[in-house]
């Protein structure tokens, strides 16, 4: 029988209410890498039983759809979901999200081989949280292990990602019964290079966050690197004893597994199928041209303006080429968000001149645009550019094996990805299949990469890529997580 799973905790709610009750069809389900993850091994609630979604209420009418301690059940496409909402008021949650969340731990957790802020001079330096925000994030955090422990029925906790990194800890010191897993699904720093950004109260954050993991009985990361940083840091941060195959602290075990996420092959592959590239794409692309997209979040670990400076040199030497770059805006109201897109914007417009000259075509949208659009682009492309500074998976080259697998073998495309993306450390071995890495601070080595793309000179998607992204996929990963919880011994 397929394992599923029980109760998850997660930042954000399986969808936003983003209209009243009334006539106009149900909410959709926000896309995104966690979701996609975990949908598989959602049961439905039924009979009393089934999965558990615990997640913050912040859609703009969440309030007028539960009852008045957040419960609703929620309708979806693998039937109904037994969900709960927390609320919590503007000034913790801008403490716990914006301030702590956004704005320290995601710079900080990407910071996995270069001082980026230092390089980069856009990336911003962690933010050191102060007391009030702190306190906020702390309260956030520990109101979800609470929300656990008023669930004695569900006997296995899976809490997920940075945000609610204090949880596993906290859940210990409510005393929820159940075992607990945690898995991020960023990347973990390098202490050494993260201590460049951090003074005296910066690292005892950063402590009290692997203390906090540390609270789990399993936890996952996305590849060995990850799992080789977290436990040196849990070493001279919390004073955790490696061991094989996790850690030993306060005198309990705690596994700690290197298990990369995957997507949901079959459902990429529908959207492919019938996907449509928008119009107004559609429009830019000439036929006779390679076409060359990059597709992400509007972030500022994702190296966008890095890529756009390869992607102006191959036009500078002469290439001619489409390049759709489509970046969605994402966590609205952070500072530094504003700060990218006025250097995403510069290097676009050098990009858009640099086309024009070689006879190419050039578009880059701040926008987000349909599921099946993105997929249809990745399709259809010849060289999917992806090239973030650091990640903890990246799922977009994964997406683009998975849609291209409709296109005979001998015609599809290339896929480049930053080498200190958990994609390229999942499928290291793979470099002559269709997925090259590059170093993501080098332009001219991503130029050089490209050039050799378009120039048909690196073998495409291969089939042997095709079926090792498809074994690998969302539900033989959360599977794998599900059963070492199962198999968790003390």
């Amino acid at each position: 029988m397929a394992l599923t799973a029980d109760l998850i905790l997660a930042n954000r709610a399986y969808l936003d209410h983003d209209a009243p009750p009334g006539p106009g069809g149900a909410p959709v389900a926000v896309q995104g890498g966690l979701l996609a993850a975990v949908r598989p091994v959602i049961a439905p609630w039924v009979g009393g039983r089934g999965t558990t979604w615990i997640g913050a209420g912040r859609g703009p009418y969440d309030r007028d759809f539960v009852d008045a301690a957040g419960w609703e059940q929620l309708d979806t496409p693998r039937g109904p979901l037994r969900h709960r909402r927390l609320f919590f008021d503007d000034e913790t949650w801008r403490g716990h999200y914006s301030q702590v969340a956004n704005s320290f731990l995601w710079p900080l957790f990407h910071l996995v081989r270069e001082p980026l802020p230092a390089i980069t001079h856009y990336y911003p330096a962690p933010h050191e949280p102060d007391r009030e925000e702190w306190d906020a994030f702390v309260r956030v955090n520990r109101a979800f292990a609470e929300a656990a422990r008023q669930l004695p029925e569900c006997r296995t906790c899976w809490v997920h990602d940075y945000q609610l990194a204090l949880v596993p800890n906290a859940l210990r010191e409510a005393g929820y019964g159940g075992r607990a897993g945690f898995f991020l699904h960023t990347p973990f720093p390098d202490l050494e290079v993260a201590s460049d950004f951090l003074d005296e109260h910066g690292r005892d954050r950063l402590a009290q966050v692997v203390r906090g993991i540390l609270g789990a009985d399993v936890v996952g990361f996305q590849g060995e690197p990850d799992v080789a940083r977290f436990i040196a840091a849990a070493a001279e941060l919390a004073g955790a004893e490696p061991v094989e195959g996790g850690a030993r602290i306060d005198g309990r075990r705690v596994d700690i597994h290197a298990m990369p996420v995957g997507i949901d092959f079959d459902e990429v592959v529908a959207a492919a199928e019938t996907g449509v590239v928008p119009a107004d794409l559609r429009e830019t692309i000439d036929p006779a041209m390679p076409l060359v997209v990059g597709l992400e979040r509007a972030d500022f670990t994702k190296g966008i303006p890095e890529r756009l400076r390869a992607v102006a040199a191959a036009f500078e030497a002469g290439r001619q080429f489409t390049y759709v770059g489509v970046a969605a805006p994402t966590r609205q109201g952070v500072p530094a968000y504003r700060r990218l897109d006025a250097v995403i914007a510069r290097e676009a417009e050098h990009c858009a001149a640099a086309a024009e000259r070689a006879g190419g075509a050039f578009i880059q949208l701040r926008a987000a645009i349909p599921w099946d659009g993105v997929i249809a682009l990745q399709r259809e492309a010849d060289v999917v550019f992806t090239s973030s500074l650091a990640d903890g998976m990246n799922l977009v080259p994964l997406q683009a094996v998975a849609a291209q697998s409709l296109r005979p073998e001998h015609s599809r495309g290339v896929v480049i990805t930053g080498k200190d993306a958990g994609v390229a450390a999942a499928f290291a071995g793979y470099e002559k299949d269709g997925l090259v890495p590059v170093d993501p601070l080098d332009p001219d080595d991503m130029s050089r990469v490209l050039e050799a793309a378009l120039a048909k000179q690196l073998h495409g998607i291969s089939g042997r890529l095709v079926t090792a992204v498809r074994a690998n996929d969302a539900r033989g990963w959360a599977t794998r997580f599900l059963t070492a919880m199962e198999e968790f011994a003390c």
